[in-house]
């Protein structure tokens, strides 16, 4: 289990250590920001359309050779970005590094799969969103260290060396044990309709994907530009580590609830947290108040999203729970991406509390989206 958190957390800190190296790439490439920002959403491009397909790979062969190949991805593209010579490179690099670190969501999904009752699965999912809160603080940490030393190539090296590590480190996963009772009945007397419950839990997750996606990322995403935007440049990088650490002490909490809540009220608590940072951000700007909201919208992904991540899944049977899981990730990533995108000229406009009061409704819908599911849960 400590190598698949590994895993998790070195594909969060990939993804949060190129932030903080853009000025430097720029400089040493003699660009604009703008061109290796593009590196950004390259990896969240190579990431969305890779993760069904390792979803598909951990369903079909096993989620310990599915990790093992992406991981190795991972790493020739991070050994790649550490000797990159230009932005071009560069983009096309992160872009397989994005696809590689994929493969982490839909293996360990598989992986924990197998862990009852639901309440242990819940703490396993805990304990990973903790790691990878905490890999999310200290990336910034590795890249402030490597630029002192004179150059941004340590970083990406470190991570590849860390990734090769990690793939040594994994077994190969065998493949899930019984048939539960409730896959058991889809393969009973009425194939057309258990095809069609089939087909409309994939809806349900694609859709909840996308709602959690464009709520749950794209706000605290918006957090950094809105104080940008309303004269707080020097807070950019102090509200992402105020979001990362409501992940992280909130993740804590949770699994001792975990243990005694069950998916509605876990849910419940989530999305209230959610509505009151977004509506908190949106009609009472200011600095402080955009910390705290970080805290609370960092709260709410650690009770909605660890919740989703246990039970969502075994919407559909055994053989496709890894494809459930990638398909929730991937419409999640582009929702948030094109949430992100469409909102950012709101925000240049100082329509701040129109974006965040909006993102408040969205949370408030989404959570009585997630509890008139969860009622089938138990």
């Amino acid at each position: 289990m400590s190598a698949l958190r590994w895993a998790a957390a070195l594909g969060n800190a990939d993804w949060h250590l190129a932030a903080p190296l853009l000025a430097a790439l720029a400089t040493a490439w003699h660009t604009d920001i703008g061109t290796v920002t593009a590196g950004l959403a390259a990896y969240s491009l190579g990431q969305g359309l890779a993760l069904p397909v390792w979803g598909w790979l951990a369903d079909r062969y096993g989620p310990g050779r599915s990790l093992r190949t992406g991981l190795l991805v991972a790493a020739a593209a991070s050994v790649g970005s550490a000797l990159c010579p230009g932005p071009a490179w560069w983009i096309a690099l992160r872009t397989a590094a994005g696809a590689g670190f994929a493969t982490v969501t839909p293996s360990v999904s598989l992986y924990y799969e197998s862990l009852n009752p639901a309440q242990a699965r819940q703490r396993a999912f805990a304990t990973l969103t903790t790691v990878t809160a905490a890999s999310a603080i200290a990336s910034p940490v590795l890249a402030d260290t490597v630029l002192r030393c004179g150059s941004w190539r340590p970083a990406f090296a470190v991570i590849a060396v860390l990734t090769a590590v990690t793939v040594c480190r994994i077994r190969a996963a065998t493949r899930p044990g019984p048939v539960p009772p409730e896959q058991a009945r889809t393969h009973g007397k009425r194939p057309h309709a258990a095809g069609e419950r089939c087909s409309s839990a994939y809806g349900t997750v694609l859709g909840l994907g996308a709602a959690e996606g464009a709520v749950m990322l794209g706000l605290p995403a918006l957090l950094a530009p809105a104080l940008a935007t309303a004269g707080g440049q020097a807070s950019t990088s102090a509200v992402l580590v105020a979001y990362a650490v409501g992940v992280l002490g909130s993740t804590l909490v949770l699994q001792r609830h975990a243990r005694v809540w069950g998916p509605m009220r876990l849910l419940a608590t989530g999305g209230s947290t959610g509505v009151a940072g977004a509506l908190l951000a949106a009609l009472v700007p200011g600095t402080a108040v955009l910390m705290l909201s970080a805290v609370l919208l960092g709260t709410a992904w650690s009770y909605l999203h660890t919740t989703l991540q246990t039970w969502l899944p075994r919407l559909l049977p055994a053989p496709a729970r890894a494809r459930a899981a990638s398909l929730f990730s991937a419409s999640a990533i582009l929702a948030s991406s094109a949430t992100v995108a469409l909102t950012t000229s709101l925000l240049q406009e100082g329509r701040h509390a129109t974006v965040f009061a909006t993102g408040g409704v969205l949370c408030a819908a989404l959570t009585c989206w997630t509890l008139y599911v969860a009622r089938r849960w138990g």
